[in-house]
């Protein structure tokens, strides 16, 4: 019974460990926040098992399309986009030090300055 037990514990950890993400793979996209520049929101973490590269290339992807939906919004709005505000990429997983980028890169569509890798 101890046998069927332990073989059963290492079958399922070795399942666990195949296409598991891995934290240094990990890119967060962050955002400050109109009542802080200094602020880092945590928005979303891309820890896709494709690695750093491809995790990135999404993450910075979301943050230039965000950026210029976030201008669109201001213009909509008649409003002066805030050159201080907007979305950005680490790599790793969330930290609450740093500080924000001094400008944000904005595009949409966002297709021409990322080299993405969807399939083999």
């Amino acid at each position: 019974m101890k046998t069927t037990i332990w073989a059963s514990l290492a079958l399922i950890s070795g399942c666990a460990s195949i296409d598991t993400p891995q934290i240094e793979d990990a890119v967060t996209l962050y955002r400050n926040s109109p009542y802080s520049s200094f602020l880092r929101v945590h928005w979303a973490t891309f820890d896709a098992v494709d690695g750093i590269d491809y995790n990135r290339g999404n993450c910075e992807m979301a943050a230039r399309v965000l950026n210029a939906n976030l201008a669109a919004s201001s213009e909509a709005k008649s409003r002066q986009a805030s050159p201080d505000l907007g979305f950005w990429c680490e790599d790793g997983v969330f930290d609450q030090t740093g500080n924000a980028p001094l400008s944000f890169e904005a595009e949409f569509p966002s297709a021409t300055t990322s080299s993405m890798r969807f399939t083999d």
